[in-house]
């Protein structure tokens, strides 16, 4: 049977087939950056991170969202010039914006870094910041585009593209600066690698653009209503955004202090945070590659039944999104449990205890679960309702890192148990929310009970066959995939006993097609 190319199964097979090449992409990136620059080093330049994630929360993410949302309402190739008027408009409002947002934080860098993130070696990476936003938001534009239309291929390669020349650019630049113990100098590099990393992803998606949209004829309507719904669509995300944004980096930011005051020296705390954040949390969070995926493609497909009044399908993407969450995610999490410790000693030549891995992949499967949920929410429209709850959510982060990573019995601990609470308020907020606006919640027992049975499982076995296969193999790499691999084939057996077919949710997220169905969604 020929697979639609219209489906989301075929958009989110793109989509996760790239993200797997993107994330194996992605470790080879992290193994550079963890032997080449060290733990201290990625400690300051994670503290450039906030101020970059709130930059681009104010410039681009409501951005990001409306150009999805309103192209997957027209036909490529058939409303190319609102597709066109779209884009224009979209660019013209990231301009304004990138001038109110972006260019100001490369003025005041040496303001920012000493006085904002209270570590004064951010100042030369804080510079490249309105270069990097500037260029990413041509990127991020037409990815957004490119995704509502249902063209993920150009998506899928504009993001390997990246992924590759960041490699290539941060290894070089790291090589030619050599062993630094000017840390700061060394996240101006990893900064300016990413920066240069951009420019040919950017290059294939205007050229795709050309191609695909702006060299097709003139539809009847050019320039339709889409322009003007912009901003009432993107603004609301935005403000949950910058705002969510600015209490998470708050959290980063004060994550070091907190930290020195629970008895850790400075040294050590950067080196505690990079750890978290550039080692531990890349490695448990591999299974993100299908969310992600997942996450991209629901809210346009989500977006186009509401349009066509199909109350039934929305409701039957909102069940089968959370089932598939379930059975995919949840037992490779498992997997990855006690396979952790000795990927990062391969990996990152740094030991992870059992404990700390445990905590992290508890938070990774509520994030998991929040992502999709947050999806759902914009594609319903309820960007206000996951605004508030997001702030909710990066409000209890906070509390638990001022108050918990403190204490000298927690430390790091305390953070991670924010990491915690953060996405399952979240996550149980939205699940209320999105029962309040459609009417349905994800079937408990094959969205969470049967996954987490079968992960407890699949764990407990992944953890045996690894100490089985250790005496059997020289080294450590061939017992961990060879464990991995044995484990996840007991899941696949248990998942067939128990009657489900984790294949089958993900197969059948389809996109309706002219059929309509009574809007049943609450207004």
């Amino acid at each position: 049977m020929k697979i639609s190319r219209a489906s989301v199964f075929y958009n989110v097979s793109v989509l996760t087939v790239s993200g797997v090449l993107f994330q194996l992409l992605g470790f080879v990136y992290q193994v550079i950056l963890s032997r080449m620059a060290g733990a201290q080093a990625l400690g300051v330049y994670r503290l450039v991170s906030p101020v970059l994630t709130v930059v681009l929360a104010a410039t681009l993410s409501g951005l990001r969202l409306a150009v999805t949302s309103l192209s997957a309402g027209l036909r490529a190739g058939r409303d190319t010039g609102r597709l066109r008027a779209l884009v224009r408009k979209s660019m013209l409002i990231f301009f304004r914006l990138f001038l109110v947002a972006a260019v100001p934080v490369g003025i005041f860098s040496r303001f920012i870094a000493e006085h904002v993130i209270l570590e004064g070696r951010t100042a030369k990476a804080l510079l490249l910041i309105p270069v990097y936003v500037f260029l990413i938001g041509f990127e991020w534009t037409f990815e957004a585009l490119f995704l509502g239309i249902g063209k993920t291929k150009y998506t899928a390669v504009s993001n390997l593209l990246e992924q590759f020349s960041k490699i290539v650019l941060v290894s070089a630049l790291l090589l030619w600066l050599g062993h630094s113990e000017d840390y700061g100098q060394v996240a101006f590099y990893i900064m300016l690698g990413m920066t240069l990393s951009e420019i040919p992803s950017v290059v294939w998606l205007l050229a795709s653009y050309r191609r695909k949209v702006s060299s097709q004829g003139r539809a009847r309507s050019a320039v339709g209503e889409e322009p003007l719904k912009i901003l009432p669509l993107a603004l609301p995300v935005s403000i949950s955004a910058v705002v969510t944004n600015l209490i998470a980096s708050a959290s980063v930011v004060i994550l070091p202090g907190r930290l020195i005051a629970s008895g850790l020296s400075s040294g050590e705390a950067l080196s505690a945070l990079g750890v978290v954040s550039e080692m531990a949390l890349p490695l448990i969070t591999l299974p993100m590659v299908l969310i992600r995926a997942m996450s991209s493609v629901l809210l346009p497909t989500i977006s186009r039944s509401i349009s066509q009044s199909n109350g039934a399908d929305v409701r039957r993407k909102v069940q089968k999104s959370f089932q598939a969450t379930g059975l995919f995610v949840l037992p490779a999490t498992a997997i990855l449990v006690p396979l952790a410790g000795p990927l990062s000693k391969i990996l990152y030549r740094q030991e992870l205890e059992p404990a700390y891995v445990l905590l992290l992949a508890i938070a990774a499967v509520f994030t998991y679960f929040e992502v999709i949920a947050s999806s759902i929410l914009n594609g319903l429209g309820m960007q206000r309702a996951g605004m508030l709850i997001m702030i909710v959510g990066e409000g209890i982060q906070l509390l638990c890192t001022y108050y918990l990573a403190a204490l000298p019995n927690l430390g790091i601990y305390g953070y991670i148990i924010g990491m915690i609470l953060s996405p399952l308020a979240v996550l149980l907020l939205s699940l209320e929310a999105i029962r309040y606006k459609t009417g349905c919640a994800p079937a408990f027992y094959d969205s969470f009970l049967l996954p987490m049975l079968a992960a407890g499982v699949t764990g407990m076995f992944a953890r045996y066959f690894y100490v089985t296969f250790l005496p059997l193999f020289g080294g450590q790499l061939l017992p961990i995939l060879a464990a991995a691999a044995c484990s996840g084939g007991i899941c696949i057996a248990i998942f067939l006993m128990a009657g489900l077919h984790p294949l089958r949710y993900y197969k059948t997220l389809t996109i309706p097609g002219t059929a309509r169905g009574r809007g049943a969604e609450r207004k």
